[in-house]
């Protein structure tokens, strides 16, 4: 590979939001692991969206973006499951990518943590769940997962990402069978995913594409 190649491809990624995506995971999990428990406990605290954050006296909109990027547990995983949102911008594009999964994380979050309100309210749930930690990628990196498993260019990538998220689907679904709202969570996440993929291949098939070539339709009329 030629300098001018390497300074394009250089160029590319940084132009790509999965990149900043990953990097900034495996730098939170950095520094996740270098400050002090009462610093982490400080910081989970503050980013998580549970329903202490997210009532109008909280403050809802920096917790959901920063839950986004602040790994609650095995921080050293999640960099590279995001890395699956590289086959996201490819399939969708960069805006749709951002959008999708930007919305997945809101979306599911907000079910999840209104199912924790509704089960407070009928007993179900003890009232310091309200207080609980929520915060990390999972949501919308399980969409990532399950979009690149169904639109990836190369097959040998979507055998990884089906592999990787076949070891991780038991942690992701602990607790199902009690009515976890996490794994709940996952499973709305995977459904999306799933969802996405099946509106790229019915859109590719009728405009006679194949579904890498969907980043290229339009976003909009006039947009693109």
């Amino acid at each position: 590979m030629s300098a001018a190649q390497v300074r394009v491809l250089f160029s590319r990624l940084l132009r790509d939001p999965a990149f900043w995506y990953a990097v900034t995971l495996a730098v939170v999990g950095t520094v996740e692991a270098r400050i002090s428990e009462n610093q982490l406990r400080r910081l989970m605290d503050w980013s998580s969206t549970n329903l202490d954050n997210l009532r109008p006296a909280g403050h809802p909109a920096e917790a959901f973006v920063a839950s986004a990027f602040v790994p609650q547990e095995s921080a050293g995983v999640w960099p590279l499951f995001a890395l699956s949102v590289f086959s996201v911008v490819a399939a969708l594009g960069a805006r749709r990518a951002v959008v999708l999964l930007a919305s997945v994380h809101v979306g599911v979050s907000v079910v999840t943590e209104g199912l924790v309100w509704w089960r407070i309210h009928q007993g179900s749930l003890p009232g310091s769940e309200a207080h609980d930690w929520d915060t990390g990628p999972s949501y919308l990196v399980v969409t990532a997962m399950v979009v690149a498993i169904g639109c990836a260019r190369r097959t040998w990538v979507r055998v990884v990402w089906a592999v990787a998220l076949a070891g991780a689907t038991p942690s992701l679904l602990e607790g199902i069978e009690g009515g976890d709202y996490t794994a709940i969570g996952h499973l709305l996440s995977a459904a999306v995913g799933l969802a996405v993929v099946l509106r790229v291949r019915r859109v590719s098939k009728s405009v006679d594409i194949g579904p890498e070539a969907y980043a290229k339709i339009p976003l909009w009329e006039g947009v693109e």
